[in-house]
């Protein structure tokens, strides 16, 4: 479900929307080198964002499935799934070009 950057619609959710949503997210680096992604959103702004990870997540997880084989298993966790999707809305979000 990938959009043309024209598009005001982002994963099917209005780009407004989304943008509005990921102004209550913040990022930290935890002890490992990683990030952790914090937010506290209001109930009149979740909804839509997600709505928009779970179909860019359903994207990556159609990807996956592709991918497996009986050597390699699965190419990545439900987590790192998740994580994907949230960088692939971030980066959807605002790309405008």
């Amino acid at each position: 479900m990938a959009d043309t950057t024209d598009s005001d619609l982002v994963a099917g959710e209005r780009r407004d929307d989304l943008l509005r949503a990921l102004s209550y997210v913040s990022t930290e680096s935890g002890p490992d080198g990683e990030y952790i992604v914090n937010g506290d959103l209001p109930p009149e702004v979740a909804p839509p964002f997600i709505r928009a990870i779970m179909r860019i997540e359903a994207e990556l997880l159609l990807h996956d499935a592709e991918q497996v084989t009986v050597e390699t298993g699965e190419p990545r966790s439900p987590d790192e799934r998740r994580a994907d999707a949230f960088v692939a809305l971030a980066l959807r979000v605002t790309d405008r070009a």
